[in-house]
């Protein structure tokens, strides 16, 4: 009796053990596409933020830049202000929802670190690999981080993410912020097998905080090894600056275009390729774009121009057409191959697609707008 005893309970045991799971290993089960925020914050208060997507069946994925600036009406508050005012009043379970009300998708997960917590979970990954390029090395803005490829420690990679020179553009500083972002993610599957361990996860998952559970935070690693990382589609939130009266007096404030609209097109966009079984294989490619007014409508070009860099075009310049009588909108090719044309037809749903190849033409695809375009789309 005791014998049978003993071997039931080791089968209980050992069938409780199969079929325990957590929530990435069930989502993963259901088909479905991972939606986190990463956020770091930093000293001064401020937050380094990217919503990480990631497709589990086409182990695709893309990071999201939002802005602390960003303007939303934050509802613990009852007023307009910058979305990283939620995190400060409510914590980040109030401020992964705000993103996710703003990106018009569910981003029920998230990963929030500290200054401290980010130099030791870097330190536990190994350290980042970036490639370093513009930074001083001498004067009093001196960064001492050597340029080309290197590997960040946990010191190195937290002064990265602080640096905010002088003439740096903003635009520069998210792309190089969102690569040590994108580095994080990467190691995170590179170093899976090291940190899977139960005393070696406990550190890690103690370093940050996060709706996910241990099991989860394990599970998630273990997924991650499968990341294409040279095909991580990077975005980051286009929109108009206004100088808005807060709680805390006047900010600039950067509120999407539209009232977000072609921020949730793009976070759409984004979600449908990431799923999508058949893709480009240059999805991540930088498409040079000049945008030339065609029309009497004064500041089209530079509005279009916003909505292309939104959906991670390069635009090169902007400016007016030969005239201002254009009736139909044209997006011409400049590089013979029609690839980057179509694809930039596709976001304005532009029927007309030339061809007019220049060989010393510094873009890749010209678009000419008509009066058939409203703003947003070709008519």
């Amino acid at each position: 009796m005791v014998a049978m005893v003993v071997v039931l309970a080791a089968t209980g045991v050992s069938v409780a053990l199969a079929v325990r799971s957590d929530e990435i290993t069930d989502l993963v089960a259901d088909g479905g596409q991972l939606a986190m925020v990463l956020s770091v914050e930093l000293e001064d208060g401020s937050l380094v933020t990217h919503v990480l997507f990631y497709q589990f069946s086409t182990d695709r994925g893309a990071l999201f830049h939002v802005p602390s600036e960003t303007g939303v009406v934050v509802r613990a508050l009852n007023r307009v202000d910058s979305i990283d005012t939620s995190f400060q009043a409510e914590g980040m379970d109030a401020y992964a929802q705000q993103i996710a009300e703003l990106f018009g998708t569910s981003v029920p997960f998230f990963i929030h670190m500290d200054e401290e917590g980010l130099e030791a979970l870097v330190d536990l990954l190994g350290g980042l690999p970036v490639f370093v390029t513009d930074l001083p090395d001498e004067g009093p803005e001196a960064v001492r981080i050597p340029a080309g490829d290197v590997t960040l420690d946990g010191a190195k990679a937290l002064e990265y993410l602080r640096y905010e020179g002088e003439g740096e553009r903003d635009r520069d500083r998210i792309v190089r912020r969102g690569k040590l972002i994108a580095s994080f993610v990467e190691q995170l599957g590179e170093q899976a097998d090291t940190l899977s361990g139960r005393d070696a996860s406990r550190v890690a998952y103690g370093r940050m905080t996060t709706n996910l559970t241990r099991p989860g935070f394990v599970s998630l690693m273990r997924e991650l090894r499968d990341l294409e990382k040279e095909r991580m589609i990077t975005r980051q939130i286009e929109g108009a600056l206004r100088r808005v009266g807060t709680g805390d007096g006047e900010k600039l404030l950067l509120f999407p275009h539209q009232e977000g609209r072609w921020l949730r097109e793009s976070v759409r966009q984004i979600v449908d390729n990431l799923a999508a079984a058949q893709t480009m294989q240059d999805e991540n490619i930088v498409i040079r774009v000049e945008v030339l007014n065609g029309t009497e409508i004064v500041g089209l070009a530079g509005r279009t121009a916003e909505l292309l860099r939104s959906y991670g075009f390069d635009v090169i310049s902007v400016g007016n057409a030969a005239g201002s009588d254009v009736e139909r909108t044209r997006v011409i090719d400049r590089t013979g191959s029609g690839m980057y044309a179509r694809r930039t037809a596709d976001v304005i749903r532009a029927s007309r697609v030339d061809s007019e190849v220049d060989p010393q033409a510094v873009v890749d695809v010209t678009v000419i707008l008509g009066r058939d375009f409203d703003g947003r789309y070709v008519r």
